[in-house]
């Protein structure tokens, strides 16, 4: 299918156009009717296209008091019939709905000139060139201009053919498999509760699947799928939709709202936009605007984010379903005015202004990877609008063009990982100068310190042959970690050694304790309740009292005292430390052996 919307001032014969070329009159309601004037949007349907292609119409208001409606209709089109009437010729909404169209980037469709039989062909003559000029310089120049009646059906057939022709050279609808339906008509069905309407773009749906209604993550299930006024199990994008709703009561969904995926969209309410002229029109730097995005119209605010006018930042009422590409009109609440476009560039863009100008100017990959530096696969296609499939393209590039590094599942800009390395040598540089007999930085206290998660800094260090990763601890690769090959170290541990069971306090043989700690964690020395022995005294004394007690039986703290030459304030602390090895065991004031004293004593 493809939907096809009708745009022009009121009472240039919209509707009646609509009705000639499908046999429907899309105006529904009574008033409409009795004032011969469009107020809401209408639908109808024909086989027109190439090889008799279903054609939906959405046909729009006129009246510059129905502006908001005639929006919610042409927000997801993306082919116009705009209609000039040859008694008035080219009015005001004329001029206001070929802007909107070109804000919305509808590139495609056909101008008519309609109720032709009303005048004389020096008049048609002159609403035609009065056309010609209005559309000079515009998307519509390129587009061909029909004559006709709609009453009495003269140029209708070639309306019909026209627009055959126009919609034969339209690209098929684009299919991200990220399906969006902007609701435009919400009512309650008997015996089938909720039910709304929309054009279907960029995906299709599915009977039994799950959606969100938007905005709000509102859940629901499709229960039902109609189009052309037949049921159908799944439809595709580009045709106009009624999506019977389970789950979801039709008081809770407004025209405006959108059916979506979940997991597929970005739902912001800041954005960052390009700015899209309206001739005549100049946006101010800020204010309050509303923003008519896909069938709705909300309260924004606008902010200029360069001193050309072609960037800003919107912030809406609610929070929508856009991507990058995304179209929205902006209109002055106060003169009721369309002032402006916008195109969407960021979705989910990141507070700081400052770089805005230099990120947005570039290319989609590189300013969705800019805006978040640390991007896992799977949400750049939900933040680009792309499939999946090309999403994963993209990012291969930038990692080829050496924009971006691939560390586990995600992407880093390359500038950020060469600045994150270049912080984490730095302070693991004053760290070595303060405290040389460290062996480094603990790794989660560093990530803190740089502002990122642990498990990202150990991914982003892998690359880095300066620094070395080793059991949580980052360390420069250079840097000399043992305390046992510093001078004082050597030395420390030569004092321990010559009086193993008996050592002095590291006070006492001025020691750093710096170097205590780092000849601890080393190895080479142990603590022992606060006293400090050499690792080979200890494995010395473990060695005697396990032979001891497996000779005599028990041992007391006196008989160890003995088979190691020492004192009770040298001795306890080996006991204690040989009971909790499990190589003694206490049995009142007596020492036992322990399950491990053989092995001890063999070694």
């Amino acid at each position: 299918m493809r939907v096809v919307a009708t745009a022009g001032h009121v009472d240039h014969g919209k509707s009646s156009l609509v009705l000639a070329l499908t046999g429907t009159d899309p105006d529904r309601f009574p008033e409409e009717k009795s004032r011969g004037l469009t107020i809401d949007l209408g639908f109808a349907f024909t086989e027109l296209g190439p090889d008799d292609q279903v054609v939906g119409f959405v046909d729009v208001p006129g009246h510059v008091r129905f502006v908001k409606n005639m929006l919610a209709g042409v927000g997801a089109v993306d082919v116009a019939m705009v209609i000039v009437a040859a008694t008035e010729g080219w009015m005001p909404q004329s001029e206001e709905h070929m802007r909107i169209l070109e804000l919305l980037g509808v590139r495609h469709g056909l101008i008519v000139v309609t109720k032709s039989d009303l005048v004389d062909e020096e008049t048609l003559e002159l609403a035609q060139l009065e056309l010609a000029d209005h559309v000079e310089g515009t998307a519509l120049a390129s587009w061909p201009v029909v004559v006709c009646d709609s009453r009495s059906g003269r140029g209708v057939e070639e309306v019909r053919a026209t627009l055959r022709s126009v919609l034969a050279s339209v690209p098929a609808a684009r299919d991200l498999d990220r399906p969006r339906l902007w609701v435009d008509r919400v009512f309650a069905a008997k015996g089938a509760g909720t039910v709304v309407t929309g054009t279907l773009t960029l995906g299709s749906l599915a009977v039994d699947e799950d959606v969100l209604v938007e905005p709000g993550a509102r859940r629901a299930r499709i229960r039902s799928i109609e189009s052309h006024h037949a049921r159908l199990s799944t439809v595709g994008p580009g045709s106009r939709v009624a999506l019977n709703l389970a789950g979801i009561d039709h008081v809770d969904v407004r025209r405006g709202d959108a059916v979506v995926r979940a997991g597929q969209w970005s739902t912001p309410t800041t954005i960052d936009v390009a700015l899209l002229d309206v001739p005549g029109q100049t946006l101010p730097r800020r204010g309050a605007l509303a923003a008519h995005v896909g069938s709705g119209e909300h309260a924004a605010r606008w902010r200029l984010l360069d001193d050309e006018g072609r960037l800003g930042r919107i912030r809406l009422d609610v929070a929508l379903p856009l991507a990058p590409g995304d179209r929205l009109v902006l209109r002055s609440t106060g003169r009721r005015s369309t002032v402006g476009g916008a195109e969407v560039l960021d979705v989910e863009p990141p507070r700081r202004t400052a770089d805005a100008l230099a990120r947005l100017s570039r290319p989609l990959e590189e300013r969705v990877l800019d805006a978040r530096p640390w991007l896992r696969v799977e949400e750049f296609a939900r933040l680009a609008g792309v499939k999946r499939e090309q999403g994963v393209e993209l990012l291969q590039d930038l990692v080829t063009r050496g924009i971006a590094s691939r560390l586990g599942d995600e992407l880093l800009a390359s500038t950020r990982l060469q600045e994150l390395q270049a912080a984490a040598r730095e302070c693991v540089r004053e760290h070595h100068a303060s405290f040389p007999h460290d062996r480094g930085l603990n790794l989660a206290r560093l990530a803190s310190v740089l502002r990122v998660e642990a498990g990202r800094l150990r991914a982003a260090l892998e690359s880095e042959s300066d620094l070395v990763v080793e059991n949580e601890v980052v360390r420069a690769s250079d840097h000399a970690v043992r305390a046992s090959d510093d001078p004082a170290g050597r030395s420390f541990l030569g004092v321990l050694e010559a009086n193993p069971f008996a050592p002095p306090s590291p006070a006492d043989a001025g020691v750093d304790p710096k170097i205590v700690r780092a000849l601890v964690r080393e190895g080479g020395a142990v603590d022992l309740d606060g006293v400090v022995f050499a690792a080979s005294a200890l494995d010395d004394a473990r060695r005697r009292i396990a032979r001891a007690v497996l000779e005599r039986g028990t041992l007391t703290v006196s008989d160890v005292r003995d088979v190691l030459g020492s004192t009770r304030k040298y001795v306890l602390p080996i006991v204690n430390q040989l009971d909790r090895e499990g190589v003694t065991r206490r049995r009142g004031d007596e020492r036992i052996a322990g399950p491990r004293a053989a092995a001890a004593a063999a070694g």
